[in-house]
C-alpha cells in the first residue's frame, strides 16, 4: 500500500472513530465560532503535501473545534487565487487559509497580487517540513554533488520539476544555484502533486519535496533521495545526508498554518488556536501524520505572530533591500 492511499485510509478510519469518543473536552462553553461549517482552503492542487496536511486536519479537527471543517481545493496562480478569496471572505472564522511563507511572507512583498500580508491574521503554525532533493534511478547524477557537476557540464540541459515562481520548489533550487554557481531550468508545475508526475514519468530530471510527497517512492525505490535542505538529517530518511554535509549551503524550512482574515476577533483567533492546538496534542492525530512522514512544530497564534513578523522582515531585507 502506497504512502498516500495508507493516508486516505486512515483518513476515513480517524473519521469512524471519533463518532466513537467520549464527549468532547474541547469545545468552550459558550463559542466564539459561527454556526456553520468552517472552510478550510488549501492554496495549492491535490497530491502536494498541503493537501495530504489538509485532510487530516479536516478528518479530526471537528472533535476540537466543534464544527466540521470543510476541505476546500483552491489552485490557481500560484495560491494565490485562494489567497485571494479568503481575505476577501467575511471576517469571523466561517473560512480558513492553509497558508505557507511563499503565500504569507514572500510572494506579496516582490509581486503584484490580488491580496496583501495584511490581508490576514496568523491563528496558528502547524508544522514545518524541510525539503529533499530527488531524482530517479536512471538519471545520470545519484547524488547532489554528481547533480551540480552534470548541471555544471551540461548547461542549462538539467531540467527540474518546480511548483510555482517564488515558491518552495523554485526558491530552493535557486538557493542550490546560487550556491553552487551552475545553471538549471526549472518547469513550474503548480504543485507537488505535478511535479512528481513529471518526474516519474521522465519529462523532469529532478525535484525538491516534502516527505509526505516524496516519501512513498522514496520507500518503493522510483526516487532517489540526494540531500535534505535542513540542519540536521530527517527522522523518517536518516540514510539521507544534509545538504550542507554534501557541501552547498541549502538550509530551508517550509511552513504550514493556519491564517484568518485580517479583522476576524480576536476572541475568534483565540478559541482557533486552542482548539488547533488541542488537535496537534492528540494521539490520533499524531498518528495520522506520522504515516506521511511529518511531525508538528506547532505554535499559537501570539508566538506565530512573532516568527511571522521576523521572517516577513528577513525576506523583505534579503529580497528588497529594505
Amino acid at each position: 500500500m502506497t504512502r498516500n492511499v495508507l493516508s486516505l485510509t486512515l483518513l476515513s478510519a480517524s473519521l469512524a472513530a471519533a463518532s466513537l469518543t467520549a464527549a468532547s473536552t474541547v469545545l468552550a462553553e459558550e463559542s466564539h465560532l459561527p454556526d456553520d461549517p468552517i472552510r478550510f482552503v488549501t492554496p495549492y492542487p491535490a497530491g502536494g503535501s498541503h493537501s495530504l496536511h489538509a485532510g487530516i486536519i479536516t478528518a479530526v479537527g471537528e472533535e476540537f473545534l466543534g464544527r466540521p471543517l470543510i476541505s476546500v481545493i483552491r489552485g490557481g496562480g500560484g495560491g494565490a487565487v485562494a489567497a485571494a478569496e479568503v481575505a476577501g471572505s467575511t471576517p469571523d472564522g466561517s473560512m480558513l487559509l492553509f497558508g505557507d511563507p511563499t503565500i504569507n511572507s514572500l510572494r506579496p512583498q516582490v509581486e503584484d497580487l490580488p491580496y496583501a500580508m495584511e490581508d490576514f491574521v496568523p491563528v496558528a503554525r502547524i508544522n514545518y517540513s524541510s525539503a529533499i532533493f530527488v531524482t530517479t534511478p536512471d538519471q545520470p547524477f545519484q547524488t547532489i554533488g554528481e547533480l551540480v557537476e552534470y548541471a555544471a557540464d551540461n548547461p542549462d540541459d538539467l531540467v527540474y520539476s518546480s511548483d510555482n515562481r517564488n515558491g518552495w520548489t523554485y526558491t530552493v533550487f535557486e538557493m542550490l544555484k546560487s550556491t553552487a554557481d551552475v545553471e538549471m531550468r526549472g518547469v513550474e508545475l503548480g504543485g507537488g502533486g505535478p511535479a512528481v508526475t513529471q518526474l516519474l514519468g521522465g519529462n523532469t530530471m529532478a525535484y525538491a519535496g516534502d516527505a509526505s510527497v516524496v516519501g512513498e517512492h522514496l520507500d518503493a525505490g522510483t526516487l532517489t533521495g540526494l540531500c535534505v535542505t535542513d540542519i540536521e538529517r530527517s527522522d523518517a530518511y536518516p540514510e539521507i545526508p544534509t545538504c550542507q554535509e554534501e557541501g552547498y549551503d541549502v538550509v530551508f524550512q517550509f511552513w504550514r498554518g493556519v491564517m484568518a482574515p485580517a479583522g476576524t476577533p480576536d476572541e475568534v483567533i483565540a478559541e482557533l488556536s486552542d482548539g488547533f492546538e488541542r488537535m496537534t496534542q492528540s494521539e490520533g492525530f499524531l498518528r495520522l501524520i506520522s504515516q506521511i512522514g511529518s511531525g508538528i512544530q506547532f505554535q499559537g497564534h501570539e508566538e506565530f505572530a512573532e516568527s511571522l513578523a521576523s521572517e516577513q522582515a528577513a525576506l523583505r531585507e534579503a529580497y528588497l533591500g529594505e
